[in-house]
């Protein structure tokens, strides 16, 4: 087991400097002379080549054929992602663009990380998963779905009702700085090209560096050729506000004391965070779509503005769903909750002998 768990760090180091590696190489691919950009493209083919040698190395023949395409397929998809970036900063005007890689990549790499944990853990025996549980012996209460057992600690409970609320608003103050802008940027690129590309309405772009709104949408006019004026862009309109929400959730949703329950709950928090992000950033792109084409057809801002925003919130009973398949100790811990608390009320209201 230990050699394993070596075998997981070296792993993740190597691949970890091909995904920095790619993401610099991103940054000056299509911005170089043509002899440098065919040298670039080619490191990255040997940079992905050894990517999928050194994972099937790792994993040799003790994982089935389709984990081996998932992790090759997760580690794809995180080591382009890498390279996207790079090469979108290499593009970007922001004058804070390079924070996007600042901000990104270390999360990358930690994805990495879990990703191949995730597997490695595959790798090892399963003789031991089962094991004597300690809190069959406890007085907490015990939660049995679908043949799992929760029990949560007092302190972990605490850390959902207090840390959510707090995680959530330092994330979302974190990307309300000025310096981390370059969102604003990437989320206004996006819906301007698609703006154009679906219904062709010749929407431009201006950037500020400086004053409350660095980015705003510039009409020629409206559909029947009247002056629309700007719409300016703030935080609020990335729709990170919701993202930092259920981030804050997942991340501060505790963790059952019974071991084998407990046994991939990093995994399936990872997976309900980047499916829920994407989600989100998925459906506020296409909440300005649908806003800016009902502007262009004459509706009034105000009106449309806060109507369509607050009917895409239906998104989020979605995201409760994916919670409870991938994480339902979040609304379990919420009935564990209830259970204390009747618990303690009947043990108070108890007529003493």
């Amino acid at each position: 087991m230990k050699a394993l768990i070596t075998n997981k760090y070296i792993i993740w180091l190597i691949l970890s400097f091909l995904l920095i590696s790619g993401f610099f190489l991103g940054m000056f691919l299509f911005i170089s002379s043509l002899e440098v950009n065919i040298i670039i493209f080619i490191a990255l083919i040997i940079s992905f080549c050894i990517q999928v040698l050194l994972i099937l190395n790792f994993v040799g023949n003790r994982i089935g054929n389709r984990l081996k395409i998932g992790m090759l397929a997760m580690h794809f998809l995180n080591l382009l992602f890498a390279v996207v970036i790079g090469f979108s900063i290499s593009i970007m005007e922001s004058d804070f663009k390079y924070n996007f890689g600042t901000v990104m990549i270390p999360l990358l790499l930690i994805l990495s990380l879990i990703i191949t944990d995730k597997y490695n853990s595959e790798l090892k025996d399963n003789k031991h998963v089962q094991e004597e549980n300690p809190i069959e012996k406890s007085t907490r209460p015990v939660i049995e779905f679908e043949n799992k057992k929760y029990v949560f600690s007092l302190n972990s409970l605490v850390v959902l009702g207090v840390g959510t609320p707090l995680l959530a608003l330092i994330i979302y103050f974190f990307f309300d700085l000025e310096a981390q802008f370059w969102l604003h940027e990437v989320v206004v690129k996006q819906t301007i090209y698609f703006l154009n590309l679906f219904f062709d309405m010749n929407v431009s772009t201006s950037y500020i560096p400086s004053g409350k709104y660095h980015w705003s949408f510039n009409f020629a006019g409206n559909i029947d050729g009247d002056p629309l004026g700007s719409i300016y862009f703030e935080t609020f309109c990335t729709g990170i506000q919701a993202i930092c929400v259920f981030v804050g959730i997942i991340v501060c949703t505790p963790h059952s004391k019974d071991k084998r329950t407990n046994k991939d709950i990093i995994w399936r928090k990872t997976k309900a965070l980047i499916v829920s992000s994407i989600i989100f950033y998925v459906v506020n792109i296409i909440r300005m779509l649908i806003q800016i084409e009902l502007y262009y057809l004459g509706y009034p801002w105000d009106s449309i503005h806060v109507s369509i925003s607050a009917a895409s919130s239906f998104i989020a009973a979605i995201i409760i769903l994916l919670l409870h398949k991938w994480i339902p100790e979040f609304i379990i811990s919420i009935v564990y909750t209830g259970t204390l608390i009747n618990r303690k009320i009947k043990q108070v209201r108890k007529p003493k002998e």
